[in-house]
């Protein structure tokens, strides 16, 4: 989180200097004067910094994320493959007919019972950008277990996305994108899980939620 850091004090650099320049301003009638050149070429190099470094964490923080999710998909794999295993064993011991017996056992029933989320509802919930401020429409949503849907709307120029966390680990997201739409889905179970947009400086604004399923 190098390039965090480093944006974080090129940040803190500019409030800094901003704040002495307009006090010294304040006192001194003749300033910037000849120091103009110099105040001009200060700021500029810290707000290119500023910019530069935030572009850098917000990629090192796609990636992170991508590496993430696709560790996720292959524990899911590995997880299906042996649930399967399993029902098949389950299965062909269902199927074996009894002595003396005329019927058997479905064996359709017993795989349909180990399947994941056990048939939980969908729930497809609304939510939007603020067009102007760095803010989502709700801060709170609620859905029932099973697949949730989140349909987001940016109208704004500025980048936003959606991702779905649980305990600092993220469930599921999306690109950030500019004036255009984009949904998510995620299966989940019943918890408190925590919503926000994972473009730099935009959680820290507020840009964030509780996502409640029951």
């Amino acid at each position: 989180m190098e390039n965090e850091t480093l944006f974080y004090i090129c940040g803190v650099v500019l409030a800094v200097s901003a704040i002495v320049v307009t006090f010294v301003g304040l006192k001194s009638e003749k300033f910037p004067g000849r120091a103009l050149p110099l105040v001009v070429v200060w700021f500029a190099v810290f707000v290119v910094g500023a910019a530069t470094f935030a572009v850098r964490y917000g990629t090192e923080e796609q990636e992170h994320r991508e590496h993430e999710q696709a560790r996720e998909s292959e524990e899911i794999e590995a997880a299906e493959g042996d649930n399967t295993g399993d029902a098949a064993d389950i299965g062909s011991e269902e199927s074996a007919p009894e002595e003396g017996s005329q019927e058997e056992e479905p064996v359709g029933e017993v795989e349909g019972g180990s399947e994941g989320s056990g048939g939980g509802a969908a729930t497809t919930l609304q939510l939007a950008a603020d067009e102007a401020a760095l803010a989502f429409d709700k801060t709170e949503l609620d859905a029932k277990a099973g697949k949730v849907t989140i349909d987001f709307d940016n109208p704004s120029a500025i980048e936003h996305n959606v991702v779905i966390e649980a305990d600092g680990k993220e469930l599921a997201g999306f690109e950030p994108i500019t004036e255009g739409e984009e949904e998510l889905s995620a299966d989940l179970k019943p918890g408190t899980y925590t919503f926000f947009c994972s473009v730099p400086g935009h959680r820290e604004s507020g840009m964030e939620g509780t996502l409640k399923v029951q």
